[in-house]
């Protein structure tokens, strides 16, 4: 394993977000063809791996980075310029190196202990996954959906509902090998295409205990695996700051939408000779879209550097209403994103309408970014202003 030293030394805040910069005109170029295929190109995934991309939130004694987690938004806000799919990847699969070091520490050790590259996807019971406590673990059995990067990846960090005579269901994470569960493939969606978020499927899989993490000890401050990795990031509340892991894509994905338009309207001109970038109802529509993008990507770094601070100044956890407004935070900032590709629509003529148009790529894909639970509008204002009120969350995993 890497010295903290050594893993320190590979990669700066400055050097990823370049390489991710330079990355965007090649993703762009295979955005159609990704969507097309329903997965990211082998040679995409290859990339972000030689660049480090995956090992930004990774322990350092696994020759990770371990760097703050404001660069789940900044590399996500470079790369989904690019590609939504390709960036989503990038998020969903970095993330979970950051989860598994909050894992018990035999449990990182299974995971990366003779290969400090492996990846891991993560996956939810939307179609009747159940876990059921036996001697020394778990068993499970059933379909989880939504693995992200699944293709990509050795092992499984998927979310479990274990039923409880008691009360509600507990809720682990569950960490499983490939070699385990096999694959189905469903994800026929029309945005987002590209990340294969398939299915996964066990039959009586038996995962040993020391693999099962109790979510309610990542909630913030100290977490099993923070005893052996000491570094505020394995203190920081997954489910409330690490949900930048999707409005994080959102922005990439408003951003490039904005210089897609941009680029478009300089050198247009209307069949009645009108130059369109000298029209003031599309200087507003520019100026308005590109507010909201500085608006979303200022409160998720808000967020994200409370957060680390927070976790740098001590071990408490947060209390229940910072979690809520910075999970609130997140799904608003997707609004404002998504209210900014909206707004661009009108400017499109159309021409643009065509299947090959890469706005309307970039339409689809933040529609799609927005339905996940966590960035769900609706679900998350209620919540977030019942906890204002002293009212219990809805989602217990806050």
């Amino acid at each position: 394993m890497a010295t903290v030293a050594a893993a320190a030394a590979r990669a700066t805040r400055e050097e990823i977000l370049e390489r991710a910069r330079s990355m965007v005109p090649a993703l762009r170029e295979k955005a159609l063809q990704t969507d097309e295929d329903r997965s990211i190109p082998v040679e995409t995934h290859r990339a972000f791996e030689d660049a480090g991309f995956y090992k930004l939130f990774q322990p350092a004694r696994y020759g990770g980075y371990e760097m703050p987690i404001r660069m789940l938004v900044e590399v996500a806000g470079e790369l989904g310029r690019g590609c939504g799919s390709s960036a989503w990847i990038f998020t969903n699969l970095a993330t979970q190196n950051w989860i598994i070091g909050m894992h018990r520490p035999e449990a990182q050790d299974e995971v990366w202990g003779r290969n400090p590259r492996a990846l891991c996807a993560s996956s939810f019971p939307t179609q009747g996954g159940v876990g059921r406590y036996v001697e020394g673990g778990l068993v499970l059995n059933g379909i989880w959906s939504f693995a992200s990067g699944i293709d990509f990846v050795d092992w499984e960090n998927l979310q479990c509902f274990i039923p409880n005579e008691k009360g509600p269901p507990d809720h682990r994470f569950v960490l499983v090998p490939k070699t385990e569960f096999s694959l189905k493939d469903d994800w026929f969606v029309t945005g987002l295409s590209g990340t294969a978020s398939k299915s996964i499927v066990f039959k009586d899989v038996f995962v040993p205990a020391h693999r099962v993490l109790d979510t309610r000890l990542i909630g913030g401050g100290p977490s099993p695996g923070s005893a052996v990795n000491p570094a505020p990031l394995y203190k920081v509340p997954p489910w409330s700051v690490g949900t930048k892991l999707f409005s994080g894509v959102c922005l990439g994905i408003a951003k490039g939408a904005l210089e897609l338009i941009v680029e478009d309207l300089r050198s247009r001109v209307a069949v009645t000779g009108v130059k369109m970038a000298e029209l003031p109802t599309a200087q507003v529509r520019i100026a308005e879209a590109s507010a909201e993008i500085d608006a979303a990507e200022a409160v998720l770094l808000k967020d994200s550097d409370d957060a680390m601070r927070i976790a740098e100044t001590g071990d408490d956890k947060p209390p229940l209403i910072q979690r809520a407004r910075w999970r609130l935070n997140n799904a608003y900032a997707g609004q404002l994103c998504l209210r900014a590709v909206e707004r661009l629509h009108a400017l499109t003529g159309a021409r643009g309408l065509g299947r090959d148009s890469l706005y309307h790529l970039a339409v689809r894909d933040i529609h799609a970014a927005v339905s996940q639970i966590t960035m769900a509008w609706d679900i998350q204002s209620v919540n977030a202003g019942r906890i204002v009120f002293g009212l219990p969350s809805l989602d217990p995993r806050l």
